[in-house]
């Protein structure tokens, strides 16, 4: 059995608890019955969490996976030891989806909206790719199939779909803006109402109402300092990183460069 309390001693977030116990039971399963195990979609905090702790279990091994190399949302296989990762079949298919929209006419919350709407779980679906005319869905073959049998429309415009394979995916580069500006911080709340151009006023219960995350981490105090590098997502709004921090003005500001995705 493994020491599910020990493994999970650190953690002090309730939620991340549970969620780590649920990825130890798959665990379990697979040293039980000596066969792969996979886990649903988790976001890059999730599997920040689960790598140094699967690592410590004796027999088994994992990889992560999302079906493309730039894929945010990835699961976690798990298998014997004594496997190989080449041995074990992907259980991740690639759906496209046809429309006559232009690019930048659906955004990835009306994909997702649309598909969640035939009663599929969000943990089910990968990473959305949108490109012109057409989007593609990473998900499970069972799922895939289902959203291909059944998905009608994407807001109002009438879809086909259809299932692909790796090589029929074409990804289209993400777009941009760089906002080079000037801060008094590097608070949360700060950079949050410079990328997004939110007043600062506002900002204080949204963060606290879990809206923003720091690295896939809700983060509920707007004093949280941020660092290069990291990652700033606002619910609705979209999703920024904190490019380069400068040196100081002369009014003793912070010079810093900010990737907002558009």
């Amino acid at each position: 059995m493994i020491d599910k309390e020990g493994l999970t001693r650190h953690i002090n977030n309730i939620e991340d608890k549970i969620f780590i116990s649920r990825v130890l039971d798959r665990a379990e399963g697979v040293l039980k019955n000596y066969s792969p195990r996979n886990t649903d979609f988790c976001d890059p905090y999730q599997i920040s969490l689960c790598r140094p702790i699967l690592s410590k279990i004796r027999e088994l091994k994992y990889f992560v996976s999302g079906g493309l190399g730039q894929a945010e949302r990835q699961i976690i296989v798990m298998f014997p030891d004594y496997m190989e990762s080449d041995e074990i079949d992907s259980p991740l298919r690639f759906l496209r989806i046809d429309g006559n929209f232009e690019h930048d006419s659906i955004s990835h919350r009306d994909v997702l909206g649309s598909v969640l709407g035939l009663g599929i779980k969000r943990e089910k679906i990968g990473d959305i790719f949108i490109s012109k005319n057409c989007c593609y869905i990473v998900s499970f073959k069972d799922i895939c199939d289902f959203i291909d049998g059944n998905l009608e429309k994407i807001s109002h415009y009438k879809v086909e779909t259809k299932i692909v394979t790796l090589e029929d995916i074409q990804i289209p580069q993400e777009k941009y803006k760089l906002i080079e500006t000037t801060v008094p911080s590097l608070r949360l709340d700060v950079m949050v109402g410079v990328g997004f151009g939110e007043s600062r006023n506002s900002l204080s219960k949204m963060i606290g109402n879990d809206k923003v995350k720091v690295n896939w981490k809700p983060i509920n105090n707007p004093a949280h300092l941020v660092h290069k590098g990291d990652v700033i997502s606002f619910k609705g709004k979209g999703r920024i990183v904190l490019l380069e921090v400068g040196n100081k003005t002369k009014k003793d500001r912070l010079k810093v460069t900010i990737q907002r995705m558009i």
